[in-house]
């Protein structure tokens, strides 16, 4: 296995797509063009390899995800390329050209939208090479990757949405920290107006966050809006990072009670919710483990590689993803990570009943 250092940026894991201007998205688990074609070089699954093209080693959700990657790949016996892009347009695209040169059997794209390496990903149809993605729906007009496992973001902004109305009386004006360059926000921000529709919380003011420094930015954006307009007592935070910046902003400079709704589960988030907890301070945190999106890929490859199927997509449906929302009445009262259920078991019963050798790990 191969991995490029970490090459540390500001990057995080909020960064999940640059380029705007596309307006098809790839559904979740859905089959592209490429899910027909045959991967080149696919041969006894102690020879497959698979390339990873991660969009930043900065993010803590891309390192838990290319831990189950790893892990994974030690069940399967397979080996791995990992190329680090952090968060640079420019590496993306030619860390997914790179791994098309050294012939890897399929290629797993974490978060990189088509439209920044599309000469990589053309070469990578050409070749058979499949490509999936994954932790993110990706703008795909011409159909390049075969298949993009991910949590629900409309699914999660229901769920907020809902505690948001219920927590707030149906009245509030909220600051929306959106990026219109990202599709997954793009969706949190459809979802989450369309859910309040009909209610008294309005969107009072919008602020793009500056990706090239996103954390001082949330904060300056945050403690800026709040002040300019003391009716906003509600941040929207799109993105993960952005749960702690407001809370931590909010609190430092005595804000007032202004209900922080987030996405993604970050360690410190579980120490910021348990302060709260026995407050009625309204905030909540929408979660799903995307960092269990690897089994779907693997065993999409096992079904193309290993068992030569034909119809070789997983259905994110054998094995569904759990969402939770975590307010400080229900956050758990330890550790830094929530404790959803291993999907290990499942998936390794799953490829020995299919015959597939499966090592310790």
């Amino acid at each position: 296995m191969t991995s490029r250092g970490h090459r540390r940026g500001s990057a995080v894991r909020g960064l999940l797509s640059l380029v705007v201007g596309l307006t098809t998205l790839t559904a979740v688990g859905a089959v592209g063009a490429a899910a027909g074609t045959s991967a080149a070089g696919a041969a006894s699954s102690s020879k497959i390899t698979i390339g990873v093209d991660a969009i930043t080693e900065a993010s803590p959700n891309v390192l838990q995800q290319l831990a189950m990657i790893r892990k994974c790949a030690k069940l399967l016996g397979w080996k791995l390329v990992v190329l680090n892009a952090n968060g640079t347009t420019t590496l993306m695209a030619s860390d997914m050209s790179a791994l098309v040169n050294q012939n890897v059997n399929g290629i797993i794209d974490i978060a990189i939208t088509p439209a920044v390496a599309p000469q990589g990903m053309a070469a990578a149809k050409a070749k058979g090479i499949p490509i999936i993605g994954e932790a993110a729906p990706l703008i795909d007009p011409k159909h390049l990757v075969a298949a993009t496992y991910a949590p629900s973001d409309a699914k999660m902004s229901n769920m907020l949405a809902k505690r948001m109305i219920q927590v707030m009386h149906g009245k509030g004006q909220a600051l929306t920290l959106a990026d219109s360059a990202i599709p997954a926000i793009v969706i949190r921000t459809q979802t989450l107006r369309k859910d309040v529709k009909g209610t008294q919380i309005k969107v009072a003011a919008v602020h793009q966050v500056n990706l090239s420094n996103p954390v001082a930015d949330t904060q300056t954006a945050v403690a800026d809006s709040v002040h300019a307009n003391q009716t906003i007592n509600i941040v929207w935070a799109l993105q993960d990072f952005e749960f702690s910046a407001t809370l931590q902003t909010i609190k430092s400079q005595d804000l007032g009670n202004v209900g922080v709704f987030s996405y993604y589960l970050d360690p410190v988030d579980f120490g910021l919710l348990r302060a709260d907890k026995g407050t009625t301070i309204p905030e909540a945190v929408a979660d799903s483990p995307v960092y269990d999106s690897p089994w779907y890929v693997f065993d999409a490859f096992v079904n193309k590689f290993v068992l030569k199927k034909k119809d070789w997509i997983t259905s994110m449906s054998i094995h569904p993803l759990p969402y939770v929302l975590v307010t400080p009445q229900n956050v758990q009262s330890s550790g830094t990570t929530y404790h959803y259920p291993s999907f290990q078991p499942f998936f390794v019963k799953r490829w020995k009943s299919e015959g597939v050798t499966v090592h310790p790990g």
